[in-house]
């Protein structure tokens, strides 16, 4: 019996969807630049921005 110890991680859809329209890549291939298995200067790009965005909408929920 082998269980997957592998952590699934839950992405803000509404900030991927905003991160593809906006550098024209797939919503797929942002989460591959999120979870690291994308290795380049946009991949970091994506990440900075993604925790930004982040950040703000959770700042927004909490005033």
């Amino acid at each position: 019996m082998i269980k997957n110890t592998q952590k699934r991680n839950k992405w803000n859809s509404l900030v991927v969807n905003k991160l593809s329209e906006k550098h024209g890549f797939t919503g797929y291939y942002i989460r591959q630049c999120l979870r690291g298995d994308r290795n380049s200067q946009t991949s970091d790009t994506i990440r900075k921005e993604y925790k930004e965005l982040v950040l703000e909408i959770e700042n927004t929920l909490n005033k």
